[in-house]
C-alpha cells in the first residue's frame, strides 16, 4: 500500500508520467524492501540514492598506454548504505535474466561496480565492504 501511495505521489508531482506510473511493478519493489538490506533502508540507515560523482583517475587503470594521463570518470551510484564500518554498494538491475544467465550478466557489470566502489572509497574515505547487483526480476542479490 505504501509503495502504491508513493507511486501516486510521484505521478502527481510529475516525477513519473501516467504511463510510467502504470508500469511500475509494486510487487517487485515490495520484494526488495522485504530483504535484509531493504529493511535497513526502511529503518533509516544513512544512505545515498542516485549519487552522482566525478573523479579523476590515472589512465593506466584502463589502458597502460594512457599512463600519466588523467581521465574524468563520472557515474551515478544507485544506492549505498554508509555504515560505521564501511559502505555497502547496490546497483539495481531490471534486466530480464534467468537463474541460468544471471552470473554471466552480473560479470558483465563488474567493471562498472568496481568503478563505483573506487569512487565511493575515495570520496568517503571508507572501504566498500560489500558490493551487489540486485536483479529485480529474480529478487536476487549477486555479490560483485
Amino acid at each position: 500500500e505504501a509503495i502504491q501511495e508513493e507511486i501516486l505521489r510521484m505521478r502527481e508531482q510529475g516525477y513519473l508520467t501516467p504511463e510510467e506510473a502504470e508500469n511500475v511493478d509494486a510487487q517487485l519493489l515490495w520484494r526488495f524492501f522485504d530483504t535484509e538490506i531493504g529493511r535497513k533502508l526502511q529503518g533509516g540507515v544513512s544512505h545515498l540514492r542516485e549519487f552522482k560523482f566525478s573523479i579523476l583517475i590515472d589512465g593506466a587503470e584502463y589502458d597502460p598506454a594512457c599512463a600519466g594521463e588523467k581521465i574524468l570518470m563520472q557515474g551515478v551510484v544507485d544506492c549505498a548504505l554508509v555504515e560505521e564500518d564501511g559502505i555497502i554498494l547496490i546497483d539495481f538491475k531490471t534486466d530480464h535474466v534467468t537463474e541460468e544467465t544471471v552470473d554471466a550478466v552480473a560479470s558483465s557489470y563488474g567493471q562498472q561496480v568496481q568503478t563505483y566502489a573506487d569512487a565511493l572509497h575515495r570520496i568517503y574515505e571508507k572501504d566498500v565492504k560489500e558490493a551487489y547487483l540486485y536483479f529485480f526480476r529474480l529478487n536476487r542479490f549477486v555479490r560483485v
